[in-house]
């Protein structure tokens, strides 16, 4: 009878075993489900999450797949081929190094800083990065875990806003036609896709346009492309009063112009500058770089040249005055 109950017990306990046994592996397969869903998710969102060994240049453990966002793959870096110190741009790497550092020491849990990172095909872009510290009992960094977030447009249209703000600033002062034709096409070279440009002015008495002052043309564009009669193909567009965004390749309408055919230029904008409905210079920008100038840039050159006609009226209205004053004084 004893050997009965214990036969009986021992079995009772094999079978909680397996039971046990079973209730883990399911909570193990259950958990591993969650994982792979999370990590679906992960993939899904545009960020790119990271796992780091709080070691030089940040070694990764883990990366999230929409890494090749930015042209890597995932082995790269999981394989210790590829630091995450290696994308970080040149000139913001010491920053981001300090800034860690001195998170680390003052015991942050987690903090964000914005930099640039290289892609692999060398393409500049602004990440937003949201780290966070993780550290043991003993306050032992045991891993950062970084989320990437990319905010190269958030930039370029703050960027293009700072732009706008700054020339409203210096044409404010401005008294001198020669000084603000720098401050506008200088202002110009500033946006990121534009490589090259020239302001035209338009002659009152003639209607023909002179290219008054240029900045990343080649010596042969300066040759061909520094006057224009008022019965030009060329003129005849500034004329229309209206934006004109093209392929430069595009934009060649004569027999000279087969001597630009070989300039170096892709996407390009004819802004005419008007004063009083009446227009009086016309911007040729243009990008070696794009294809096509996008919606908030063009919006801002197009703010800059109503800026520039803005100018001249008030240049004109002073000199009306001052004939006025001296007539009167006469």
């Amino acid at each position: 009878m004893a050997k009965a109950t214990s036969n009986s017990t021992k079995n009772g306990s094999i079978s909680k075993q397996k039971a046990c046994k079973y209730l883990n592996e399911m909570a193990l397969c259950s958990a591993l489900e969650m994982a792979k869903e999370l990590i679906s998710v992960i993939n899904k969102v545009p960020v790119t999450v990271f796992l780091w060994r709080p070691e030089k240049y940040w070694p990764a453990e883990f990366v999230s797949e929409n890494v090749k966002q930015f042209g890597y793959t995932v082995e790269e870096f999981t394989s210790g081929k590829l630091l995450y110190g290696n994308i970080v741009h040149p000139d913001d790497l010491e920053r981001v190094e300090r800034e860690l550092s001195r998170r680390i020491e003052e015991d942050y849990v987690d903090f964000s800083q914005e930099y640039r990172i290289l892609t692999k095909s060398g393409e500049v872009r602004w990440v937003d990065e949201r780290t966070f510290i993780e550290a043991d009992e003993n306050g032992v960094v045991k891993y950062l875990k970084g989320i990437i977030l990319d905010i190269t447009e958030r930039k370029r249209k703050e960027k293009l806003l700072y732009i706008q703000r700054d020339l409203g600033i210096s044409l404010s002062t401005s008294q001198h036609l020669d000084e603000t034709l720098d401050i506008l096409l200088d202002s110009c070279l500033q946006i990121d896709e534009i490589d090259a440009g020239g302001i035209y002015l338009v002659d009152e008495d003639t209607g023909d346009m002179t290219l008054a002052i240029q900045r990343g043309f080649s010596p042969t564009f300066v040759e061909n492309a520094s006057y224009y009669g008022a019965n030009s193909p060329n003129t005849k567009l500034v004329m229309i009063g209206q934006p004109v965004y093209k392929q430069h390749i595009d934009l060649l309408l004569t027999s000279r112009d087969d001597a630009l055919r070989q300039e170096n230029l892709r996407a390009t904008a004819i802004i005419p500058v008007k004063s009083e409905n009446e227009v009086i210079a016309a911007f040729y920008l243009a990008s070696s770089m794009e294809y096509e100038l996008s919606d908030s840039v063009r919006t801002v050159i197009e703010t800059i040249a109503t800026q520039f006609g803005v100018f001249i009226s008030r240049i004109r209205l002073e000199e009306r005055l001052k004939e006025c004053v001296k007539k009167r004084k006469s």
